[in-house]
């Protein structure tokens, strides 16, 4: 081989162990930007899912009304059922947002997970966490309402049957048993935060919610099914 060509052999060589070499180190110092981007991130969800938990709605409220709605006499005013039924709506979408906002929030950021879109255009990083968004977007307690509202709109006279009173009873049971479990969360959202559990902390929420979840859901499909 001429010598030239030897020359430029070597220098092609030299050329693409340093390109390669700065290709590593800018792909090793952009890793590390990301890196700590995402601690920051993690961080700050963390900080807020801690907030939300601690400051959680009760859902003894929404509970009271529903039984008020479900234990009303034959002959009640019309307009004060009315009145119980929309105020029960408001509640049930706060209880209903509120609870779909705890998943949304209880991201664990681990093995460089991909998030993903799930209902309503949010991002889930687990499949586990966008099944319980799902489920919890299954179990919202004001779509049963809005039918009930309906239903008693349309009626002449103006009655509550037996199978609704039923319905507003059970989902009232499972409401009172709900808080139980939001207060246990509020009471471990006032340390978790600082002592480091969060991701522990979110693993354990998800489970405990769950049979809620589908405690509510089936109430609803039982009920969906009588009508």
């Amino acid at each position: 081989m001429p010598k030239h060509i030897k020359i430029y052999a070597l220098i092609l060589i030299i050329f693409i162990l340093i390109n390669a070499a700065m290709y590593r180190h800018s792909e090793n110092q952009s890793s590390v930007k990301y890196n700590d981007l995402y601690s920051l991130y993690q961080l700050k969800n963390d900080s807020a899912f801690a907030y939300l938990v601690k400051h959680a709605s009760e859902t003894i409220p929404l509970a009271d009304t529903l039984v008020a709605i479900s234990e009303s006499k034959e002959n009640e005013d019309p307009a004060k059922i009315r009145q119980l039924i929309d105020k029960a709506k408001i509640q049930a979408e706060e209880i209903d947002e509120q609870l779909l906002i705890f998943i949304e929030f209880s991201d664990i950021y681990t093995n460089n997970a991909v998030p993903k879109l799930s209902v309503n255009n949010t991002a889930m990083t687990t499949d586990e966490q966008q099944d319980m968004f799902i489920l919890a977007f299954q179990a919202r307690v004001w779509k049963p309402l809005y039918n009930i509202s309906y239903s008693y709109w349309k009626s002449n006279p103006k009655t509550i049957d037996a199978k609704t009173r039923e319905t507003l009873h059970l989902l009232a049971t499972e409401l009172r048993a709900l808080n139980k479990t939001i207060t246990s969360f509020k009471e471990d959202a006032n340390h978790m935060f600082f002592q480091g559990q969060v991701e522990s902390y979110k693993a354990s929420m998800l489970g405990k919610l769950k049979p809620h979840l589908e405690r509510l859901k089936k109430i609803q499909d039982d009920f969906s099914g009588h009508k």
